[in-house]
């Protein structure tokens, strides 16, 4: 299946998994932030128009990579949002 397709059906696929569990949270647990929510569907609408366009300038192989860099970023921020503790950053950064 050509690089295009597997990333726009992943995003398809998501898209479904993210009202599911948005839905669920509202009925559920009454704290799902409509404001919130209305911003990051805009700005995710606003993503989508941009990388169709990006990815038309792509070849395959390059946006393999790109996705795969991505993925690596949000594993790497993930795993230190899960080692360091707010104190540990402040230490590095010369908090006070």
């Amino acid at each position: 299946m050509p690089m295009h397709v597997v990333v726009g059906t992943s995003l398809f696929q998501i898209l479904f998994t993210c009202v599911n569990v948005t839905i669920m949270q509202a009925h559920t647990n009454h704290n799902v932030d409509f404001i919130l929510a209305l911003i990051l569907l805009l700005g995710s609408s606003l993503g989508a128009q941009v990388g169709a366009k990006v990815s038309k300038r792509l070849k395959g192989d390059q946006l393999k990579i790109l996705l795969a860099s991505l993925v690596l970023l949000v594993m790497v921020k993930m795993l230190l949002d899960l080692l360091l503790t707010p104190d540990t950053l402040l230490d590095y950064i010369g908090g006070h």
